[in-house]
C-alpha cells in the first residue's frame, strides 16, 4: 500500500500506520503528502511536518518511507 494525500501529520500518518497494523507492506511516499500547517501552528521554529513524519515512521522499521523519485526507481524501472 502506497500513502500519499494531505494533512501529512493526521491522516497520512495514521492511514499508514493502520494499514501496517491490518497487515499492509505500507511505503509512505513523503514528498507526495502535505498540510496546511507550518512550524508556527506548533510554535517550533523550523519544523518541516513532511520531514519530521518520516523520519518517525522511517524510525519505526515497519513503514518504508521514499521520496517520490526513489519510488520510482524501486517500483516503476
Amino acid at each position: 500500500m502506497f500513502t500519499t494525500g494531505f494533512n501529512t501529520e493526521f491522516c497520512c500518518l495514521f492511514t499508514a500506520i493502520s494499514a501496517y497494523d491490518r497487515g499492509f507492506k505500507v511505503t509512505f511516499i513523503e514528498d507526495a503528502t502535505g498540510t496546511v500547517n507550518d512550524a508556527e501552528v506548533y510554535e517550533m521554529k523550523g519544523l518541516d511536518i513532511r520531514d519530521f513524519v518520516g523520519t518517525v515512521l522511517h524510525w519505526s522499521n515497519c513503514i518504508e518511507v521514499l521520496y517520490y523519485e526513489e519510488f520510482v526507481k524501486v517500483y516503476h524501472d
